[in-house]
């Protein structure tokens, strides 16, 4: 049985994003400068090129998103502000910002430095650090960033942030969720050769399945690689159960994709199998360190 414009809502909703103020999704793991020569110190965000202060959070005005010690002199710890500018050094090319950040943040990781290099025209972060305690120069700045406190708490803190990070692509890019973001339709219906090769696929992996494919969605989840250009959601109906499977037209050939893929292995992942919790957990971390990742943008759009 086959139901050729049976249409799913499972790629709708909203994506969830995570993408910290400075633009970057995860933490920039080049090595921190070495040395503070050139770098004139910086006292306040309106000091910065303004490009800079303003990705930074600072506008001058009562919309700001960082506190401004220029405005807020004698003020020993941030108020109202949950970013706090501490200091900086600025150069013609370069820029090492201090910052304390207090909302969402423990007393042990809320002071970071965050690197800036001038591209072109435009400041692009080259580099996020925690700082194990609060600089007052621009030396003890670059001196803190070699300490092995700080190194330390910067290696937990990028662990998190790649954590999280997955954890948010794994959302994202799940077959049977609704994390996904809304697809258009592909114009073409499904080809009765499309179809074939998608009941084979099936039926391969679920001998005997009834199976029913909804429209085609076009575009792919990045996870899917580039070759991927349109995906298709499937029911499979056996005597008294029902699956689902996502198939994916990579380079013109409907096939279980990498993320799909995926996420069948980690069905198979069971305590049972495992002696101790500790080796089942490091099998858990395997596998997510196999997670497909992306070479191009959130969506493989045709």
């Amino acid at each position: 049985m086959i139901i050729r414009s049976w249409r799913i809502d499972h790629l709708t909703c909203c994506a969830i994003a995570l993408c910290s103020l400075f633009g970057i999704t995860n933490a920039a793991e080049t090595d921190p400068p070495t040395d503070s020569h050139g770098l004139k110190e910086i006292r306040a965000p309106s000091k910065l090129p303004t490009e800079l202060a303003m990705t930074m959070g600072w506008q001058g005005g009562d919309k700001d998103r960082i506190a401004d010690l220029e405005r807020e002199s004698g003020t020993a710890s941030p108020t109202s502000f949950d970013r706090w500018f501490l200091l900086g050094g600025l150069s013609s090319t370069y820029a090492l910002i201090a910052i304390e950040e207090r909302s969402g943040y423990r007393s042990y990781d809320r002071i970071h430095a965050n690197g800036f290099s001038l591209v072109g025209s435009d400041w692009v972060a080259t580099g996020e650090w925690i700082l194990s305690s609060r600089p007052h120069t621009v030396d003890e700045l670059i001196q803190l960033l070699w300490t092995t406190e700080s190194q330390a708490l910067t290696a937990r803190w990028q662990k998190k942030e790649r954590d999280r990070d997955l954890d948010r692509r794994m959302a994202e890019s799940e077959p049977t969720r609704s994390y996904r973001p809304i697809a258009p339709f592909r114009e073409s219906n499904i080809s009765d050769e499309e179809v074939r090769q998608i009941e084979a696929v099936v039926r391969e992996l679920i001998p005997g399945a009834i199976v029913m494919i909804s429209g085609v969605a076009k575009g792919c989840p990045c996870e899917d690689g580039p070759g991927c250009s349109a995906q298709v959601w499937t029911a499979v109906h056996l005597p008294k159960q029902t699956r689902s499977l996502e198939l994916s037209d990579i380079n013109d050939h409907w096939v279980i994709g990498p993320v799909q893929q995926w996420f069948l292995e980690s069905a198979q992942l069971k305590r049972s199998s495992y002696p101790t919790y500790s080796d089942y957990a490091a099998a858990q971390e395997a596998l997510a360190g196999h997670y497909p990742t992306c070479t191009t943008g959130q969506l493989n759009a045709p």
